[in-house]
């Protein structure tokens, strides 16, 4: 012990202090040596502290913002506790690509993973209804050739952090599992423009979105499953015209947000039924009422409706143009049901509502709105891209369901273990959609292996997605979707080279269904099913 305490047999000491008195100069130096340690090693842990604080996963793939975990991961991270099942679903189908001898790719789900605000980008439901047709998908392709690893890139619920999220799919072009594409991209916005084209173009990796459909979503590297809005629109006026549907007594109700899908729709809308159905913006005879929707920034208190509702009914309108989205029709629909001001139509002439979605919404269609469209005497008519409880009930040899909807709804009932209480997932078409962009996707990394590619990448995906053909029953690789057989074509394909069109610009689908949907009662639309860029009067499509 007194060796311990005697400073001449301390090693580390150096040999001129051990044996002599320490002066005021030394102790000062050692404490300062000490302090200096000690401050370094403080300021390692803290920072040490402070970089894994930021991270919500131990090899950094998710890091925080705010309340979310941004990024991307191939690991089921509990973005949200109703996430849980279809997330692990989806990284044991991710370890059974890695480990099935076969090729792997990766395929990015870009989309928001939560949902904490009403002014979310998704929903909770559609995020689940979103991954779960993901999954359905991602079972199939591994089947064949080649397997997919899914990756959950998080771009979070107001879509702002898509370059964290680009920037990791960029890194990751190569490896054992390189990133060939990007599916999901659920709303049209600057955001998402954004990040394709600031994000993924320049990395050259296609984005295939489900269920975009603003006619302004436009980059040669951001496909859509979805028909445009202009496409919808038309389709509308389609039926319309068969239908017989009051040209006179109209009206507009239009969501006036700075929105990119909002204001496109708004656009479509007046250009195919302004002029000819008298929807004018005049000062005077206004036939235009406006309101604020619940996506996206606040401007002022959401879905209140109640002066463009007195301006619609004052007009006797019978006739009512809808440019919004899903979740501001039910509070317009109560609002009309409490305004007495609003008469009721005659059985011969219901206050028909016209508007567009990706499918049936549950929500919509719930008894509660029933009961409103039915005392109201209210027939809502909607030009969807997914029509999933008519093609169920579907009648065999029925030319209007899409010959791959069975299998699918066959593969999902079997893998997906869904909510007995719960209205049917599949309604809102979502889950739907993202199978269709993700077997996109499938069908042309089969078709650049068909090419005898082995190594299949993010550049090759992207040519087989541009050189489809639906000749000869899918011959050269058209998608088998559940919505419909189509393949992509860019809008001004054909246009004169010489006046400087891009020929890719646009990349809508060919040959996509667009099913008429009528609520509360269904009815047979009258006119042949709407096939995007088909001719009217001629069967120029292959069967859905």
């Amino acid at each position: 012990m007194r060796g311990m305490r005697d400073r001449r047999t301390w090693r580390w000491l150096p040999r001129r202090l051990r044996f002599r008195v320490l002066g005021l100069v030394d102790v000062v130096v050692l404490w300062t040596l000490v302090a200096a340690l000690t401050t370094a090693g403080a300021w390692w842990g803290l920072d040490s502290y402070r970089q894994h604080r930021d991270y919500c996963t131990a090899n950094r793939d998710l890091r925080r913002a705010g309340q979310e975990c941004i990024g991307v991961t191939a690991e089921a991270y509990s973005f949200d506790p109703n996430l849980g099942d279809i997330l692990g679903l989806i990284e044991g189908e991710n370890e059974r690509a890695r480990t099935s001898g076969k090729p792997v790719v990766s395929v990015a789900v870009v989309m928001p993973y939560t949902a904490q605000s009403p002014g979310a980008a998704m929903g909770q439901e559609l995020i689940l209804h979103s991954l779960q047709g993901a999954y359905v998908a991602q079972k199939s392709q591994n089947d064949g050739d080649t397997a997919v690893q899914l990756l959950f890139a998080n771009v979070g619920e107001d879509l702002s952090h898509w370059k964290t999220v680009t920037d990791a799919l960029a890194a990751r072009r190569g490896g054992d599992a390189p990133v060939v594409a990007a599916i999901g991209f659920p709303n049209s916005d600057d955001a998402t423009l954004d990040a394709v084209k600031e994000g993924l173009a320049p990395a050259r990796i296609p984005a295939v979105s489900a269920v975009l459909s603003s006619s302004d979503m436009k980059d040669p590297y951001l496909f859509k499953v979805s028909p445009s809005t202009d496409q919808l629109v038309d389709a509308l006026q389609r039926y319309v015209s068969a239908n017989e549907v009051d040209r006179k007594n109209t009206f507009m109700i239009a969501d006036d947000r700075d929105d990119n899908y909002v204001a496109n729709l708004h656009q479509a809308l007046l250009k195919e039924f302004g002029a000819q159905y008298g929807i004018t913006s005049d000062t005077v005879k206004r036939r235009i009422g406006t309101y604020t929707g619940i996506k996206g920034p606040k401007q002022g208190t959401p879905q209140i409706f109640r002066l463009a509702v007195t301006a619609m009914c004052a007009v006797d309108a019978r006739t009512v143009f809808l440019a919004g989205r899903d979740a501001d029709l039910p509070p317009f629909l109560e609002t009309i049901d409490r305004t007495s001001s609003c008469n009721q139509g005659s059985d011969d002439e219901p206050l028909r509502i016209l508007r567009v979605s990706t499918g049936r919404d549950p929500v919509t269609e719930s008894e509660k709105m029933r009961g409103i469209a039915e005392r109201n005497n209210i027939e809502i008519v909607t030009a969807v891209a997914v029509d999933a409880p008519r093609w169920r009930a579907g009648a065999v040899g029925d030319e209007q369901v899409p010959k791959a909807f069975a299998r699918f709804a066959a593969s999902y009932d079997e893998h997906v273990e869904e909510d007995p209480d719960a209205p049917d997932a599949l309604a809102d078409g979502y889950a739907v959609m993202y199978h269709d962009a993700l077997t996109a996707v499938g069908t042309a990394v089969a078709a650049a292996r068909d090419s005898a590619i082995d190594a299949v990448t993010h550049d090759d995906v992207y040519d087989a997605l541009r050189r489809g053909n639906l000749l000869e029953h899918c011959a050269a690789g058209c998608v088998e979707g559940a919505s419909g057989v189509f393949t992509f074509v860019g809008e001004s394909a054909g246009a004169d080279a010489s006046a400087g069109s891009e020929q890719v610009d646009g990349l809508w689908p060919v040959c996509k269904p667009v099913p008429m949907v009528t609520f509360p009662v269904e009815r047979r639309d009258k006119s042949p099913l709407y096939r995007t860029y088909q001719v009217p009067g001629k069967n120029t499509c292959p069967a859905p």
